[in-house]
């Protein structure tokens, strides 16, 4: 049995109560239940109109992550179009940051390690690359396949600070 969402659609994500943000669902890799996300503000209180969820752009969004399919899969968000002409590669599956809390021992200096994380775009369990994090790598977004109650959560701290939209939300 298929899901009931494919790359390229938007998805209404509950971040309070009667307010929304945007996704785009951008990597459904064949297994796994883990998803790339593009997620967009400000907060609203109903669907945007298909113009403006066709001018998104991946530097637009607020919040690249992966996150788990259950929400979506059980019908619990509310799909909305999708983006015509979604191609991948415009849509990117961004590096990610991972703060290993294990001390490395080297002889005269203890370190605790932070790493860049890549993955393919049909694989976003296994990494397909790891290396030390450089400076601006502590910057990227965390490298967790966050549940729906801590993609909420994410998504909301990121949008509401956002100038709302025409819809009216304060």
């Amino acid at each position: 049995m298929g899901t009931p969402y494919k790359e390229g659609q938007f998805f209404l994500l509950p971040i309070d109560r009667g307010l929304y943000a945007v996704g785009l669902v951008a990597r459904v890799p064949r297994r796994g239940g883990v998803l790339l996300g593009y997620f967009f503000g400000p907060r609203r209180s109903h669907a945007p109109d298909a113009d403006w969820l066709n001018a998104r752009r991946p530097e637009q969004a607020a919040l690249a992550c992966r996150f788990r399919d259950t929400a979506l899969n059980f019908g619990e968000w509310q799909l909305l179009g999708s983006l015509p002409g979604f191609e991948r590669s415009a849509w990117p599956v961004p590096a990610f940051h991972r703060f290993d809390g294990s001390v490395t021992h080297v002889p005269g200096n203890d370190a605790v390690q932070n790493w860049r994380v890549e993955y393919s775009d049909d694989n976003l369990i296994l990494p397909i690359r790891e290396m030390p994090a450089q400076g601006d790598d502590l910057k990227l977004a965390d490298d967790l396949a966050l549940d729906p109650g801590l993609l909420s959560t994410e998504v909301a701290m990121r949008v509401t600070d956002m100038v709302p939209t025409a819809d009216g939300v304060s």
